[in-house]
């Protein structure tokens, strides 16, 4: 088992798709300040008055955490994550490798939890430096005036429960790479089945439930909604309990789904 984590790690380190991934992340975070600086300097020398002048008080009450709560909640860096474990898994069935090592005698399931651990890695990697660059970003384009205490309470408290939140994402995205095998493939179904439109097809079911009146709202466990819809201020500790144990879950059990079709299926 060390020597396969040794080699997802060297993996991880020449992997050229993650050092792009975490370039763009960096540079998207970038960007969301440098349109907001933008539009103000626009707006103010225009004379903002009316739904201008309501945009302009909107940008100046953007603060960091509102940021990291658009790069966080809103997918905006979930994608750059999703799209490095997409090619980080199935790269391995595409060339051979995965083949390679269960061909050495190596326990399928060592394999799995191998890659499994090492890409959980690379994608929490991704969200601490998206985390930090809206931060670092921050202080540079925003008044720091705010960075109290409580500033930084929300801040870690929000990037701790999202961390929690990749895992499982990152984990139901594995389990696709495994089901998938094919890079274009895989890469769709995660972006556009799981990340973009997997809430309205739970939306759909909370509809169906309602219908048959089971007073169940499947949508409020499933972990993309769950990604989306916490505050970034305040967390209510009801909503840490219940998406924490939802999170759990959905990484366990999807774990669990993936080293059950690896040791099932052929990897050839």
């Amino acid at each position: 088992m060390c020597n396969l984590l040794y080699s997802e790690f060297y993996k991880l380190r020449k992997d050229f798709g993650f050092r792009i991934m975490a370039v763009l992340a960096v540079f998207f975070t970038f960007m969301q300040y440098g349109m907001n600086v933008v539009m103000e300097t626009i707006l103010r020398r225009g004379g903002a008055a009316g739904e201008q002048e309501q945009i302009l008080d909107g940008i100046e009450q953007t603060g960091i955490l509102d940021i990291l709560h658009s790069m966080f909640g809103n997918t905006n860096a979930i994608i750059f994550a999703t799209i490095f474990v997409c090619t980080f898994v199935i790269i391995d069935y595409s060339s051979g490798m995965t083949a390679n090592f269960v061909g050495k005698g190596y326990r399928r399931t060592e394999v799995f939890l191998a890659k499994f651990f090492v890409a959980q890695f690379g994608a929490v990697m991704l969200y601490v430096l998206t985390a930090l660059a809206t931060l670092l970003f921050g202080m540079v384009f925003e008044k720091t005036g705010g960075l109290d205490a409580a500033f930084f309470h929300d801040f870690f408290n929000y990037l701790a429960l999202h961390i929690l939140y990749l895992t499982a994402y990152t984990a139901v995205i594995i389990l696709v790479c495994t089901l998938t095998r094919n890079m274009a493939v895989g890469i769709l179904v995660s972006i556009l089945l799981v990340m973009m439109f997997s809430n309205f097809i739970v939306q759909a079911l909370d509809l169906a439930c309602s219908y048959l009146g089971v007073e169940v709202q499947v949508s409020q466990y499933w972990i993309v909604t769950i990604i989306a819809s916490c505050p970034v201020r305040d967390i209510p500790s009801r909503f840490i309990v219940v998406s924490g144990i939802a999170a759990v879950f959905w990484l366990v059990a999807s774990m669990a789904a993936g080293i059950f079709l690896f040791e099932k299926r052929d990897v050839r």
